[in-house]
């Protein structure tokens, strides 16, 4: 692989919160580690400080006493979220719920006031003694939230919430995706994550509910992803190594710190793995599904104009082989084999991309300006088992969203209005894969997507315990191709233009009965419109895009409760029920087995049960658990003459999922007990016993030290040991595949260990 491509700035900046005269970052309210806390769920969760493993379902926050790793002196007293002076520390088993804000609702509040099922992941996530190997690691403990590991970078994971993204070949689908305030779900519903580099992971906010009236097109729900900040010190060099089985190895150098009022972080880091999926073509040993990828992330803080101002810039270059899917027949074999198609076929990817943004938030006529603007560039080349794919992208946006609060007597009164407007432009050429080489020239096309909307939010306090939250979004999205196929007949060249329209609105209460009890209830709807890719995808073989192919909508109704009980005992509980019409089903054709093309289902219908617990005596001890049901039925769907699916399950979600944990530390050292179990998941529309992946358990356990200091360096080294139990399982479903390839197996027992060592001034 060549050398990482260079980038500039992105940008995101710090949320400024209206009468506080400290500005906010994004989803963050203090200066990076200023405090050492454990969070404590309200059905959320917050990983720890320094050295902590696991995210933990908050409600809000216990003081721990792991040494923060970006202060040159660590503050002896706990910062609350909201404040930048020390406050009294909370006794050792208190859980307040009142300090943690959340800015993924578009407007800063206190998660214990937002009347929809908010979930975070706190900011020392890059110090969990994780193997930051995947998102779905970083991601553990959420309710609602599945994500399949495929452990095939060519691919990546699968990410659902509440069954929103189950239809994605590669990519996310239908989840909204926000990286460091810069949209990574470009205006056709696409998302990718390459870019996200697991090593500067800072923080994570979950809106595991539809929420198109926020962000409109494929927000079924919501993952905003924030770096973290830089080191409050001149300079601070952290060297990272983490190394494990399937030949995985990690290299990170993080270098940050603040020259005066200006922050500075570039963070380098190189992946590699050399996957578990055995070659059936290749010698005894050998194995396919080996990846590489690179990164840089970079960031700029600084005020300006009275506000702050935040550059990005990240850059990835990455090749990976996709082992695929395999049959029931060929996984009872053993090995955990690789498809010999696909290595005859050389499947995989090799992509570049650079991203740069800028955010600024500050004041203006005596309200917050939110402005926020980016570009992306993408190379692709995409060997599938059927075809060889490029794809050349040039994507960018534009938003603007003016906040305005005040204080009442009932309670904060706020209001908030804005726009945004998004384009990409993408040059695809489809080629027949021919043993790994390039074919006849199938498709040749000129993909235009320009998407703009309007959108007001605003929150009524109707007496000191009821509030009422609602919003509105109109969005319309222009889809256009363009034939660049050589053809003799002017009048047979494929074009094709969609309009695609939705108005998102919502609406929720929450009434704060009592530090135990915050009640809340809402109707949300969510607004998906086909990819440009899935439209250009056509089973009848023609160019253009697909005129029978429509967006799915869909409608939620949610109830819950959250609080905390003596101090000690944290909870939420959620049910949701959707009904979706125009669901987005994948499917193959026996003529061209493992080409992805799609269709509308008439109606189909999810629900199920969120609960979360967690119990917290002590700082030095917590126990959690999480459970998520979803029930997801198809209500009417004939796809062909004779063919009636009505009552049967959506394939590719599990009916239910857990996780519990059980954590001794931190202190100058932490270990972790954790475990999950998932339902048996259907392979196809039609629920064939034979295309159904069994359900499993698997069990993990990690532990480590915390910023040891010698001679001046701090060392925090770690170890782990995933499936601990050495479970044969699938970790992810293909959906109605041809020739019952739906499964593809997960890893056996594997070990890692890593550590860090820092240094700063």
């Amino acid at each position: 692989m060549s050398s990482l491509l260079l980038t500039a700035f992105i940008a995101s900046l710090t949320a400024w919160v209206p009468g506080d005269t400290h500005p906010v970052q994004f989803g963050e309210a203090v200066p990076a580690q200023t405090a050492d806390t454990i969070p404590a769920p309200g059905g959320d969760t917050i990983p720890v400080q320094t050295g902590d493993s696991v995210p933990q379902p908050v409600a809000d926050t216990i003081p721990a006493e792991a040494t923060p790793p970006d202060e040159v002196e660590p503050p002896s007293l706990p910062v609350p979220i909201l404040d930048t002076l020390p406050r009294p520390p909370h006794p050792d088993s208190i859980i307040p719920l009142r300090e943690l804000v959340v800015d993924i609702l578009r407007s800063p509040m206190q998660l214990d006031e937002t009347p929809f099922a908010v979930s975070v992941l706190g900011n020392e996530l890059w110090t969990t003694g994780r193997s930051e190997s995947s998102i779905e690691e970083a991601l553990q403990g959420l309710p609602g939230v599945q994500i399949h590991n495929r452990f095939n970078d060519a691919v990546g994971e699968r990410i659902s919430i509440r069954g929103y993204g189950a239809r994605s070949e590669f990519g996310v689908r239908g989840v909204k995706i926000l990286v460091d305030g810069i949209p990574a779900t470009l205006p056709d519903g696409q998302s990718t994550l390459d870019h996200l580099d697991l090593g500067s992971l800072g923080r994570v906010e979950a809106l595991r509910g539809p929420g198109s009236a926020l962000y409109g097109n494929a927000s079924g729900g919501v993952l905003s992803f924030e770096s973290r900040l830089p080191a409050n010190a001149h300079l601070r060099q952290e060297f990272r190594m983490i190394q494990g089985d399937h030949d995985y190895q990690r290299r990170q150098s993080t270098t940050s710190g603040r020259l005066g009022e200006v922050g500075y972080m570039v963070n380098l880091a190189r992946y590699e793995f050399g996957g578990y999926r055995t070659n059936p073509l290749g010698e005894e040993g050998l194995t396919y599904g080996t990846s590489q990828r690179d990164h840089l992330n970079a960031q700029l803080h600084s005020p300006f104009l009275g506000g702050q101002l935040r550059f990005t810039a990240n850059a990835m270059e990455m090749e990976a082989e996709n082992p695929g899917a395999v049959s029931r027949e060929l996984l009872e074999e053993g090995g955990r084999p690789a498809l010999g198609f696909n290595v005859t076929q050389r499947s995989g990817r090799d992509v570049q991309q650079g991203q740069a943004g800028v955010r600024w938030v500050g004041p203006v006529a005596e309200r917050e300006l939110e402005l926020t603007g980016y570009g992306i560039g993408r190379s692709l080349s995409n060997p599938t088992p059927v075809d060889w794919i490029h794809l050349n992208r040039k994507a960018g946006g534009f938003g603007a969203t003016l906040r305005s609060e005040a204080q009442g007597e009932d309670g904060r009164l706020w209001w908030a209005a804005g726009l945004d407007a998004d384009f990409q432009s993408d040059h695809r050429r489809i080629h027949q894969n021919l043993s790994g080489t390039e074919g006849l020239l199938l498709l040749n096309q000129a993909e235009r997507v320009a998407g703009g909307a309007i959108f007001l939010q605003a929150m009524l306090p109707i007496n000191p315990i009821l509030d009422v939250l609602t919003g509105l979004r109109y969005d319309r999205i222009h889809f256009r191709a363009s034939d660049r196929m050589p053809t003799e007949s002017p009048e047979h060249r494929g074009v094709g233009a969609r309009t695609l329209d939705s108005a998102s609105p919502s609406f929720g209460f929450h009434a704060g009965i009592h530090d135990a009890l915050n009640f809340y209830a809402n109707l949300t709807t969510a607004f998906e419109t086909p990819t440009a890719g899935e439209l250009s995808t056509r089973p009848d073989g023609g160019r253009g895009f697909n005129p029978e192919l429509e967006p799915q909508v869909g409608i939620t109704t949610e109830v819950g409760g959250r609080g905390v009980v003596a101090s000690q005992l944290a909870w939420e509980a959620v049910f949701f029920h959707t009904t979706l019409h125009n669901e987005l089903v994948p499917y193959e054709v026996a003529s061209a087995p493992g080409r992805r093309y799609f269709r509308n289902s008439g109606r189909s219908q999810r629900q199920g049960w969120e609960v979360a617990l967690q119990y917290s005596p002590s700082r030095y001890f917590s126990t959690r658990f999480v459970v998520s049901t979803n029930t997801a039925r198809f209500r009417e769907f004939s796809p062909e003459e004779g063919q009636d699916f009505a009552g049967k399950r959506v394939p590719g979600l599990a009916p239910y999922r857990s996780e519990a944990m059980i954590r001794v530390g931190p202190g100058s050292w932490f270990a972790e007990l954790r475990g999950e179990a998932t339902g048996a998941i259907p392979g196809n529309d039609m629920n064939t016993p034979e295309a159904e992946s069994p359900a499993y358990r698997l069990m993990d356990v990690r532990a480590g030290a915390n910023e040891v200091n010698i001679l001046g360096l701090r060392l925090s080294p770690f170890l782990g040991v995933t499936n601990l139990m050495d479970t044969e399982y699938n970790t992810s479903v293909v959906a109605n595949a041809m020739e019952g390839r739906y499964f593809e197996p997960g890893p056996g027992r594997s070990f890692y260990m890593g550590s860090s060592i820092a240094v700063q001034f």
